[in-house]
């Protein structure tokens, strides 16, 4: 088709064909970035808490695992680095049951809450460096799945998070920030091929005049 192509033809397929269909790539790529976006915005989000507490004049502590995200989440894993040890009379209480949590399904804003250590008799030893590592898959495809891991200073909870998080709220935020900074990615992608086709357009136009 080319080959018949004199000098008006190749001005026309540069100053017409070639911008629509830079327009239509662009549009494509925007549409697919569009919906990365607004999928790992509608993310779950699965942490595990610690929750240190006095209570009647009794020490406790509870571990709460929470979906924070917006869909579900399927569990397929946790890891406890290194796993609770419990004192010798603290034979009541599973401080590692989370980690029996295989392909169990978590909703939105719910949360599981297990008590792992309270009063003198029923205790665990406390670590400096304890890591959590949840793997969980969303409700939507994903090749592989999700994965949190942070260690906490137990001794020290909930000031300081060995990571240099504090708690699972700032956490949260990192997230967001994160999630904030693709977002901002994708708008600067948008703009970049839109200012390339408006160059083309204007130096096609200058070459038809």
């Amino acid at each position: 088709m080319f080959k018949n192509f004199d000098t008006e033809n190749w001005l026309s397929f540069w100053s017409i064909g070639v911008p629509v269909i830079l327009s239509a790539f662009g549009f494509i790529i925007s549409l697919i970035l569009s919906f990365f976006a607004d999928r790992n915005k509608r993310r779950p989000v699965i942490l595990i808490t610690i929750n240190k507490y006095h209570k009647n004049g009794v020490y406790n502590t509870n571990l709460e695992i929470k979906n924070y995200g917006q869909t579900i989440g399927t569990i397929k894993s946790v890891e406890i680095d290194p796993p609770y040890i419990a004192m010798p009379n603290n034979d009541i209480l599973e401080p590692n049951g989370f980690t029996k949590f295989k392909n169990f399904p978590i909703a939105p804003g719910q949360f599981i809450t297990t008590m792992i250590a309270t009063g003198q008799s029923a205790k665990v030893v406390n670590s400096k460096k304890r890591t959590f590592i949840i793997k969980y898959k969303p409700d939507f495809w994903k090749l592989l799945p999700y994965k949190e891991k942070y260690s906490i200073d137990e001794e020290h909870y909930p000031t300081i998070f060995s990571d240099g998080n504090f708690t699972s709220e700032k956490r949260l935020e990192k997230l967001t920030e994160d999630l904030d900074k693709q977002l901002a990615q994708v708008a600067g992608s948008i703009r970049l091929v839109g200012r390339k086709i408006d160059n083309i357009k204007t130096a096609h136009e200058e070459v038809t005049k």
